[in-house]
């Protein structure tokens, strides 16, 4: 069955220590000799042939060829990567391991799910494991933790990037971890080893009361699991509560899919019969696979709302659509991210694995509906690569920026995308104040100093800038608190703003 990546979790390409890009594209044959001597036997075009000579000269006449540098998994990464670029198609690449493809949601780790916090880690979720049981909570923010006998190490001192590789270092498996935490400006310590852990599957937002008007609001983070299982065995439990459900949330914010069959199973629980789920299109337009619900649903819930945003994606958004055509439900928040289509997986025997996008994905557009002005349209189903789902009901601020962290103190040649953050950070506090852009009178150093001010007034004294002329570590830290609040606020009022429209 067909499978979708996460857009969040894309696949980032290991580079690989060759003298030359061209050594990775011609050494790609390598990856497919088996094929290549198959097609001796047809005769082997011209471009097949150069590839083959080239990869030969290589290997034997090369001056690192006896060198151990993973020659096959670099040809097929590379031959991947390329020919997957050409065509802009960032979901079709190799990885030397099926673990690597980040599919399971079984792991070893501590079994939380963070993000960089005015020098510490926020943490988004908390799933079931090690984290849990010691009593860690979703909010949490560890500022440093004591590995072992090894000194304290203060997360503040250091980079994102160096607090989860000290976390995640090898040979630590049976270290004691000893984290310091603070919960609603409270501190506290939690103990644990790194243990396996499974991520969360269904999250319940808020049960059904006669005060909501028994509303059931949940979030579902992927389709990558037992999705449908999940949420039919809570509505199972709750039918044998005997709780009423007149109107379900479903929560897909940053939902970058998983598994067609998981949306299929999850959307016939809910939509009419007849309802088409997903249409799969090949090569040529060709239909490679149509998914009908045949029989009646098995709930029918009067309301139902689905949330979505900037990270909900591919299997996600193909529920929505199907919701949306088949039952009354109402769509709010952002725009999707509009990924419609659908990857296959060829598995070698040496455990890696080749991902490929094989197939456009569509779904059904309500009653007589057009959208994205297609004009005199004669069919009823779309398909939204590169598009998204717009909302019924729109959120009037597009906040997703709000958590994204720029490279500020790597380096004094700060990016254009870091730059514009920081003026864009300054006139979500206060657009009075501050230019729109930057020009011949103001700068990124104006906009760093600007904020270091902004802090000041609110009794938070920092340097803005180190002696080498970086963006301090300190300054970012505020500047990480400051954004990930404000987008956790409007996060909030988008779950508020979706209970409350009814």
């Amino acid at each position: 069955m067909s499978k979708d990546i996460q857009p969040e979790k894309e696949h980032r390409f290991r580079h690989v220590a060759l003298p030359i890009v061209i050594g990775i594209l011609s050494l790609a044959i390598g990856g497919f000799g088996g094929y290549a001597i198959a097609r001796v036997f047809n005769g082997l075009s011209a471009e097949e042939q150069k590839l083959v000579d080239e990869y030969r000269i290589l290997m034997d006449e090369w001056v690192f060829a006896d060198q151990d540098i993973g020659l096959s998994d670099a040809a097929m990464e590379g031959i991947a990567q390329a020919i997957a670029a050409s065509n802009g198609d960032s979901f079709t690449f190799y990885t030397p391991t099926a673990e690597e493809q980040n599919l399971s949601t079984s792991h070893l780790g501590f079994g939380f799910t963070s993000h960089t916090y005015d020098g510490g880690l926020y943490l988004v979720d908390v799933h079931n494991g090690e984290a849990q049981k010691a009593g860690l909570e979703k909010g949490d923010v560890l500022y440093g933790v004591k590995r072992g006998n090894e000194a304290y190490f203060d997360f503040t001192t250091h980079t994102n990037a160096e607090v989860n590789a000290y976390l995640g270092e090898e040979g630590h498996d049976n270290d004691t971890f000893v984290f310091d935490y603070v919960r609603n400006g409270l501190s506290g310590q939690v103990s644990m080893k790194k243990g396996t852990y499974r991520e969360n599957i269904v999250e319940i937002l808020q049960e059904p009361s006669l005060e909501n008007k028994n509303t059931l609001a949940i979030r579902i983070p992927s389709f990558l699991d037992t999705v449908s299982k999940s949420v039919n065995n809570l509505l199972r439990k709750y039918a044998l509560q005997e709780k009423t459900i007149d109107r379900l949330i479903i929560d897909l914010r940053g939902n970058g899919g998983g598994a067609l069959n998981e949306c299929e199973d999850l959307a016939k629980l809910f939509v009419k019969k007849g309802t088409l789920i997903y249409e799969l299109h090949g090569k040529d337009d060709a239909v490679l696979e149509r998914c009908i619900q045949y029989s009646d649903p098995t709930y029918r819930i009067p309301s139902y709302d689905i949330i979505l945003d900037g990270n909900s994606a591919s299997a996600s958004e193909t529920f929505a659509l199907a919701m949306r055509a088949g039952t009354d439900c109402t769509i709010h928040g952002l725009p999707s991210y509009g990924k419609g289509i659908a990857q296959k997986f060829h598995y070698f025997p040496d455990n890696s694995v080749l991902r490929y996008t094989f197939a456009y994905v569509y779904g059904p557009e309500r009653e007589d509906e057009t959208l994205y002005d297609e004009g005199e349209d004669d069919d009823d189903i779309l398909c939204i690569q590169g598009k998204g789902i717009l909302p019924d009901v729109p959120f009037a601020t597009d906040y997703l920026w709000l958590s994204r962290v720029p490279a500020l103190t790597e380096s004094i040649g700060v990016s254009q995308v870091s730059q514009e953050y920081v003026l864009r950070l300054l006139n979500e506090i206060d657009d009075d104040s501050y230019p729109d852009e930057y020009g011949q009178d103001y700068h990124f150093v104006d906009a760093i100093e600007d904020f270091s001010f902004y802090l000041s007034t609110n009794g938070i004294s920092v340097e803005p800038f180190d002696e080498d002329g970086t963006v301090s570590l300190a300054l970012f830290n505020k500047m990480t608190k400051e954004s990930y609040d404000r987008y956790l606020a409007y996060g909030k009022k988008l779950l508020e703003d979706t209970l409350n429209d009814r």
